[in-house]
């Protein structure tokens, strides 16, 4: 769903120009109003400094420029009555296209550009707009949990000169799962399963967008795994043209695939979130595993092991990569992703 409002700023301009123009029209009468007191009085003053006058002369020349006065009023007022809906239509113009950019700027800087309602299967638009952000970007940046939709992306990625930097829970610090099973449980995701079980179908889920982001590494110029003791609740992916934030935090969803915004790299909400995976990178209690872009099963097998502490074999290894990519069939054919031969 796009997220423009359009009626409602054409109904906003409609007002603004009604109000520029009552102020202009105000303005314009109350000039012209001054401006004939000024004259009137002052050719009135003229008139009465020339009944004081003995001399012909100036009695007539003084006459002769109230007379003048006057008639010059006369005329600038019937000129103006003539010109002012020209003048005040310009005006109104100009305010009205100052408050629309002044409009347009706030937009870009707070609004989304689009808006994706909550659902329980991936979305054919929502994917198809993303993977288009993806494939437009050399630098992404990922801010979620298990990280298995951004593996299967990856896997299809054509961009050689993409440097993905994914930003996941450190799978040895007890803890950093809990934000997500309490929405499961808040929402009654898997009503069928208790807290444990959530707890361990996501850390299997964990495990295989791992193994997902490892057989994908080649697809990329650069890969590297930020684990930090301190995940956020809400999915953050930032594109070059683009942030995608999908609300786990947002009440009242309780749906598989929370709302999702999408925000210009012109926003408020880009700038903040770019900054924030920088300082969460940089940060001391921050893990950077890098990623080479060639790793052998057994390479694979150890790096899966140094992120999450646990003794992967290399049956596992084919277990969970035989899984990942069913996965990532499903996924593409379920979202309308086209596989590259």
């Amino acid at each position: 769903m796009d997220a423009s409002n359009g009626p409602a700023d054409g109904k906003l301009m409609s007002e603004v120009s009604a109000t520029a123009n009552r102020l202009l029209k105000r303005l314009s009468r109350g000039m012209q109003a001054l401006l004939l007191a000024v004259v009137a009085l002052g050719a009135t003053v003229l008139l009465w400094v020339a009944t004081q006058v003995h001399q012909p002369t100036w009695k007539e020349f003084l006459n002769a420029l109230a007379t003048g006065l006057l008639v010059s009023a006369a005329f600038g007022i019937a000129q103006a009555l003539i010109t002012s809906r020209v003048t005040t239509e310009m005006l109104r113009a100009s305010v009205v296209d100052e408050v629309s950019r002044s409009l347009a700027q706030s937009n870009n800087a707070y609004i989304p550009s689009n808006e994706f309602p909550a659902s329980n299967a991936p979305g054919v638009q929502f994917n198809g707009l993303l993977s288009r952000d993806l494939a437009r970007s050399t630098n992404f940046w990922f801010r979620g949990m298990s990280s298995r939709y951004t593996a299967a992306r990856l896997a299809l990625n054509q961009n050689g000169a993409l440097q993905a930097h994914l930003i996941l829970p450190d799978p040895k610090i007890p803890g950093t799962l809990q934000g997500r099973i309490d929405y499961a449980i808040r929402h009654e995701i898997y009503p069928d399963l208790s807290a444990e079980d959530i707890r361990s179908m996501l850390k299997h889920n964990i495990s295989l967008g791992l193994v997902g982001l490892l057989g994908a590494c080649h697809r990329c110029a650069i890969m590297e795994l930020i684990l930090t003791p301190m995940p956020l609740l809400d999915r953050y992916e930032i594109f070059r043209d683009a942030i995608w934030v999908t609300l786990y935090s947002d009440p009242g969803q309780g749906t598989k695939f929370p709302r999702t915004l999408r925000f210009p790299v012109s926003s408020v909400m880009y700038r903040m979130q770019e900054a924030d995976c920088l300082q969460t990178r940089n940060h001391p209690s921050s893990r950077l595993i890098e990623v080479p872009r060639a790793l052998s099963d057994d390479d694979m097998v150890e790096t899966f092991n140094k992120i999450t502490g646990e003794e992967l074999t290399k049956a596992d290894l084919t277990r969970l990569s035989a899984e990942f990519r069913e996965f990532s069939n499903n996924f593409a054919r379920t979202a309308g992703i086209r596989r590259s031969t």
